[in-house]
């Protein structure tokens, strides 16, 4: 009856066949995908064929009972319709009088088609070739190995991300691998596949909950960075060359960039790799940050200019006048010290930066070197709504190699600081620097109502935010991705992440502190670089750095520093004169020093991150769940797994009759996994004899035999020799290969 079901549904019978080219086509797809994420290999609309192509291969596949040439020509039909579908052909008519006329009809029809038909032709030829190549296990091994392989060392020695691609080549060979097993066992053993093809679902359920239980379990698992650098960056390193463009952010949450300046800073986050190249030399009596650009729109994973910025009219500038003021911006109360800095660029990067870097906030520029006639004055502009200097290039002047500015850095006075009200009465002009996504998660929002709800004053609120930040989430370069993890930066760093570098402090603070109605912008440069003389630094990327302003009525805009180990220089005025009141220190990376130790904020401040004890608690009781799920599966196998029983002590001595009686009942329990069931009713003679009397390749005599020897060492109090005990083993191997 199951013969004549399987002669009647060939896709029963040849059931391996289009599921190992479903496999297959997957198994190429990959291949596609790669190129698609080189740049400039193929045009969209080749990818798009080449798609198409391999699916409709593969779908004709699955129809093996009609006749192998009419599946080549449905084939060849679709793709050709399919093409000329993607490209929008339009059929040219002609008068055909001739074989000539025919040509020229057919040439310039086809015409419309290429080069894109041959592209969809050779991906049609190169598809049915692999699912050809990809029947046996040895073929499949060696194209996988060879594929992993390639997209590896692709992979690592470029910045083309092809991990995915390699996860499903993996997985579609290892699925290739198993179903052509069972092909082979019924093709070669076709009496145990018929009893052992009703027990599959049993097989493949066992297997099916063991792998999902282990994928469980890995997610259940803490993260663990990468112990060894990229062979990329290694190499990139060897070199003395950078490994990618310098960038302070990431592309991507998870990935890795270098240290830098950053250029795009709408998607932040990712491991950090510091970039040591020096970018410049300041001359300066004090110590400061150097201030490149602000941003004020928060996207939920970065910053980008508001349109005020971008439409915000810029102004020229002169030698040595004062640059005009923010009108929105009263600094009325606020002091302020003047300080001289000569900046000098190093190597070519005076090609890169978009602005002109000094201490906040600039007042003036002295001059320009090797610019004597004023020249490279016309291609700086003035932006006061974000007190940036920025650099018009124009393809003639090059970035200044030198230039000379004066800043008014303001002098912190935190008790008249504390005069301002917490909120502020007239938003006026400040709504930019108070704007959030709407899908900002609630619980931001919470936490920086709790943090900062024994704060009296603004600057007390801000000083609470900074504090805990900085003393709350440790840093780190290579922050580990959560579990989880939400479409918000910053939601990420304060409940998921939990570690990191400049860029998730600065921007958490910056969030946190609009979400209770204090206006804020997010401001990028370098850190104050390493000491390298009297009144000399040097800046490199890896001092590359981040940090947050924030606006208070009457003084204008204050830096604020909440990034673990990091130090905002300040100044205090003393006698008139102004002092750095906070020790010289030398910071040659954005490695931060040690944190000095800081008062405990006053009032109800979280002592722990938010959601870690509900993380550890789920993780406990999802690795109990685990556990109890592993004891069911061992419960319900208990009399599938005999192994126990057949366990005896290490110092306990067996005998020879012994020794073949166990050799025998493993050999009836390797004859069962082969499908050769034995009754409750029967005898080990009766069973085997009934195994064997329609398969002819296990021989009469030498079965015969094998009983015997059992039947002697089970039941008769003879001795079984060694030599027997040999014997008994060497049948019981020969069968077992037999069947």
């Amino acid at each position: 009856m199951l013969k004549l079901r399987s002669r009647s549904i060939p896709l029963l019978r040849d059931w391996h066949k289009p599921i190992s080219a479903s496999l297959t086509g997957v198994f190429l797809l990959q291949y596609v995908l790669w190129i698609q994420k080189e740049s400039g290999v193929w045009l969209p609309e080749t990818i798009t064929i080449i798609k198409m192509a391999l699916l409709l291969t593969i779908v004709v596949e699955w129809f093996p009972a009609l006749h192998w040439s009419l599946r080549r020509l449905m084939q060849l039909m679709a793709i050709t319709f399919m093409t000329g579908y993607v490209l929008d052909y339009d059929p040219l008519g002609r008068e055909v009088l001739g074989f000539r006329d025919l040509g020229i009809l057919i040439q310039d029809n086809t015409s419309q088609l290429a080069p894109f038909i041959w592209f969809a032709l050779t991906s049609w030829i190169i598809t049915l070739i692999a699912v050809k190549i990809m029947q046996n296990k040895l073929s499949i091994m060696i194209i996988l190995v060879v594929t992993v392989t390639t997209f590896a060392i692709r992979d690592s020695f470029s910045s083309i991300e092809l991990w995915e691609q390699g996860a499903a080549v993996i997985i579609s060979g290892l699925f290739l691998l198993t179903i052509w097993h069972f092909a082979e066992l019924k093709e070669k053993n076709p009496v145990t596949w018929s009893h052992s093809s009703g027990r599959l679902p049993f097989i493949a359920l066992p297997i099916i909950l063991l792998f999902s239980l282990i994928v469980y379990v890995g997610t259940l698992a803490p993260d663990v960075r990468a112990v060894l650098t990229d062979p990329y960056t290694m190499w990139r390193n060897a070199q003395g060359v950078s490994p990618a463009i310098s960038d302070s952010t990431s592309t991507s949450l998870g990935s890795q960039s270098t240290s830098g300046y950053s250029r795009d800073d709408s998607t932040l986050g990712g491991q950090l790799a510091f970039d040591h190249t020096t970018v410049m030399t300041a001359v300066t009596p004090y110590r400061s940050y150097w201030r490149g650009e602000t941003r004020s729109i928060y996207t939920g994973r970065g910053w980008i200019a508001s349109e005020a910025e971008r439409r915000t009219p810029l102004s020229p500038i002169s030698p040595e006048a004062s640059l005009p003021q923010d009108p929105r911006v009263e600094k009325a109360q606020l002091g302020t010290i003047e300080v001289t800095q000569t900046v000098t660029i190093v190597g070519d990067s005076r090609e890169e930066f978009p602005v002109l870097f000094g201490a906040y906030a600039i007042d003036s520029v002295q001059s320009i070197a090797n610019e004597e006639d004023g020249a490279g004055f016309s291609s700086i502009r003035w932006s006061s709504g974000s007190s940036e200097l920025r650099w018009i290039g124009d393809g003639r002047t090059s970035y200044p190699e030198s230039y000379t500015i004066v800043s008014k850095v303001p002098v912190i006075n935190e008790a008249e600081l504390r005069k301002v009200p917490a909120q502020i009465p007239d938003r006026e002009g400040l709504e930019e620097y108070l704007l959030l996504p709407d899908t900002l998660p609630d619980r931001v929002t919470e936490l920086a109502l709790q943090v900062t709800q024994s704060g009296m004053n603004m600057y007390d609120k801000v000083k609470l935010l900074e504090q805990y930040l900085s003393s709350t989430y440790p840093y780190t370069t290579t922050p580990a991705p959560g579990k989880d993890m939400s479409a918000d930066f910053v939601d990420q760093f304060l409940f998921e992440v939990q570690e990191g570098y400049c860029n998730y402090y600065s921007t958490a603070m910056a969030v946190m502190a609009r979400s209770i109605g204090i206006p804020t912008r997010w401001v990028k440069g370098f850190a104050p670089g390493a000491a390298a003389g009297e009144n000399e630094y040097t800046i490199r990327n890896s001092d590359a750095h981040s940090w947050v302003e924030v606006f208070f009525p009457g003084y204008g805009w204050i830096p604020f520093e909440p990034t673990a180990g990091f130090s905002l220089p300040s100044y205090a005025m003393e006698d008139g004169s102004a002092t750095d009141s906070q020790p010289e220190t030398s910071l040659e990376t954005e490695t931060p020093a040690e944190p000095e130790p800081t008062s405990e904020p006053e009032g109800n401040v979280p002592s722990q991150r938010e959601g870690e004890g509900t993380t550890r608690s789920f993780r406990w009781e999802a690795m109990i769940v685990a556990g109890a799920i592993m004891l069911g599966l061992i419960w319900i196998l208990r009399r599938r797994v005999p192994v126990l029983r057949h366990l005896y002590p290490v110092n306990r001595q067996l005998n020879t009759n012994k020794h073949v009686v166990i050799e025998f009942e493993q050999f009836l329990r390797f004859a069962s996994r082969k499908g050769y069931r034995r009754l409750e009713h029967e005898t080990a003679r009766e069973a085997t004899r009934r195994w064997f009397e329609k398969d002819k390749r296990v021989e009469k005599e030498e079965l015969e035999s094998l009983l015997l020897l059992f039947e002697k060492a089970n039941y008769s109090d003879s001795p079984i020799s060694l030599e027997e005990l040999s014997e008994m083993k060497q049948k019981v191997q020969r069968i077992r290969e037999l069947i």
